[in-house]
């Protein structure tokens, strides 16, 4: 009798670790309150904390309830039915902060009781995010090539490219490109879609040097800046004043390079609130400087090559 508790007993501490370890985020909410009764290492890694068990679902996740999961757990607890989402967008607030837009692949169970009706209702799925993103990225990568071959203007092709990169941002990203002027000393305006126009037209012409914000810093010493704190950071005293006026709080910005690493100019990560670059960000600048650095460099090479036409003048006409 011993070794068959004691059998069990090791059964269910298996059960248990792989219910803890397994890759996909679980949790099981009970009652007509939804009350997290368990919650596996993914699901705490995805709503970012781990003060769960034993609260309902509106005192631990109350930014999830509001986006619809509590009418999602009602839903499926009353009909006794399943419910499954493919792709669903959700908005998760990080403890800096910030708000990270993902998306998951969602399943409710309903979990029935004693009595036949649902007693509670089991949650799992998984994190899509850097699926659908790895997809949208590389189609849209593909589509400002096409638009560079294509000789479209130089503004609409880093457009286009910057505008992969914040539909791809989880954190509300905001780009920029500046590119480096023919006498190596200003940066002049490249694209910058999302940025206010009146941000943009107050630095345009900046000069570059070795504390002048985050751009004009990292195309002078032709090296990353990544500034967390426009407020606080040495290196924007100069231009912190018009950064805050217009709600700008981080800059990060990486110098757009030729093979030589000859400076072209910079790409720069805006966002509104002071935070520091993730794994994934630093993923998302290499693609958009090589990809910028191709259509600068093409198009630089097409300006010198219509400047020397237009110095050769039209051919001689032979008698």
């Amino acid at each position: 009798m011993l070794e068959r508790a004691s059998a069990q007993s090791t059964e269910r501490e298996r059960l248990r670790l792989m219910f803890d370890q397994a890759p996909g985020f679980m949790a099981l909410f009970e009652g007509p309150e939804h009350k997290i009764a368990i919650a596996n290492h993914a699901f705490i890694q995805l709503v970012g904390r781990s003060d769960l068990i034993d609260r309902t679902i509106t005192e631990a996740l109350p930014d999830f309830a509001e986006q619809g999961l509590d009418d999602m757990l009602n839903g499926v607890a009353r009909s006794g039915e399943a419910f499954i989402g493919h792709a669903m967008p959700l908005s998760v607030a990080r403890a800096d902060g910030s708000t990270e837009e993902i998306l998951v692949d969602l399943v409710l169970q309903p979990v029935p009781g004693s009595n036949g009706e649902p007693s509670g209702v089991f949650v799992q799925g998984h994190n899509v995010t850097d699926d659908k993103s790895g997809e949208a990225v590389r189609k849209a990568h593909n589509k400002v090539l096409e638009l560079a071959i294509g000789d479209s203007p130089l503004e609409t092709t880093l457009g286009e490219l910057i505008r992969i990169v914040e539909a791809s941002s989880r954190t509300g990203m905001l780009g920029s490109i500046l590119l480096l002027d023919q006498d190596g000393k200003h940066l002049r305006h490249g694209a910058a879609p999302s940025l206010p126009p009146s941000y943009m037209a107050a630095i345009d012409g900046a000069e570059i040097g070795p504390c002048a914000g985050s751009c004009g810093t990292a195309a002078y010493m032709g090296a990353a800046v990544f500034v967390s704190d426009i407020a606080t950071d040495p290196l924007w005293a100069d231009y912190k004043e018009l950064a805050l006026s217009h709600g700008l709080r981080a800059c990060w910005s990486i110098p757009i390079l030729t093979r030589g690493r000859k400076v072209l100019g910079t790409f720069a990560m805006y966002h509104r609130e002071p935070r520091e670059p993730t794994i994934r960000d630093l993923m998302l600048v290499d693609l958009v400087t090589q990809t910028a650095a191709l259509v600068i460099d093409r198009e630089r090479a097409h300006e010198a090559l219509r400047h020397i036409a237009t110095m050769a003048g039209p051919s001689p006409v032979s008698a």
